[in-house]
């Protein structure tokens, strides 16, 4: 049987993809790669990888690497082996319980995840994780501590955006994140599963700033990333809504029309100097 729960109740693999995207891309990929710490020839396996973003990244950059990829929703590795063929790529992705990893003892130089300990007990998160890395191996926990968004300069219609949102009626929806914690809270625990060399790096990813960028492919690629960003995020709020059906053409319409004034704006050099960034949190160790 199909385990499609975080897919269809929690974020959908497009979603999870794109937002993932907007945050982490080839204009930022020196960022986080240096905490990653990747040379040819290793053996990476990402927990919990969604669509696949990381994974295909790395092996991109990296196509002497042995890449996996596991997942416990089955919607989430179809998508990720779709994308990994569609861009010709070698990466190994499989249905995975995070408590039961299919590899053997010693297995990988580096095990990482992204958004991932938050959602289980430390426990369940770390045993098998440790099991399959390679004694000297590194672990390295990716999280987003916050998100700062300044859109003030660019409000077209956002109170009405906001409206049509505010319609939408749901079901109890479900409950996330359960187990967030202080990045010590985390680092001791890998302590006490005897980990070395506990290191914690802050860093602040601005992914949207369409304005101060000297490219304009890229000014306008960060204003297609959000809107998709923001169209995935309604289609699935649409979908999860009992009431969806009702308003979906609104929304979108109005979507579709903060991204066209936006995108004007930009080429005709009106510069609004809107923003998005993340802080991130980098937890990383050697077994």
């Amino acid at each position: 049987m199909k385990n499609t729960f975080w897919s269809e109740k929690v974020q959908s693999t497009e979603l999870l993809y794109y937002s993932r995207a907007e945050k982490f891309n080839d204009e930022n990929k020196n960022l986080w790669f240096k905490y990653l710490k990747i040379k040819n020839g290793m053996k990476i396996l990402e927990v919990g990888c969604g669509g696949g973003l990381f994974t295909n990244m790395i092996k991109r950059y990296y196509p002497d690497c042995e890449v996996y990829g596991i997942d416990i929703d089955d919607n989430h590795i179809e998508f990720a082996k779709k994308k990994c063929k569609d861009l010709n790529l070698d990466v190994k992705y499989s249905v995975a319980d995070i408590n039961n990893l299919p590899f053997e003892d010693e297995m990988f130089d580096l095990v990482f995840s992204h958004t991932v300990v938050e959602h289980l007990p430390f426990d369940n998160f770390i045993k098998e994780q440790k099991r399959v890395l390679k004694t000297g191996g590194r672990i390295l926990i990716m999280r987003v501590d916050m998100i700062k968004k300044n859109d003030k300069p660019f409000m077209n219609l956002e109170e009405e955006i906001g409206e049509q949102f505010g319609k939408l009626e749901y079901n109890e929806r479900e409950a996330v994140a359960k187990y967030l914690e202080d990045p010590d809270l985390t680092m001791q625990r890998l302590n006490e599963y005897n980990f070395k060399n506990i290191k914690l790096n802050f860093e602040r990813i601005v992914y949207y700033s369409p304005d101060t960028q000297k490219n304009s492919k890229v000014a306008i690629s960060q204003i297609e990333r959000n809107y998709m960003t923001k169209l995935k995020n309604a289609l699935f709020c649409l979908e999860s809504a009992k009431n969806g059906v009702q308003i979906k053409e609104k929304l979108l319409n109005l979507l579709e029309n903060q991204y066209n004034e936006r995108l004007r704006l930009y080429k005709n050099k009106t510069k609004l100097y809107d923003f998005q960034s993340s802080n991130m949190i980098f937890i990383s160790a050697e077994k």
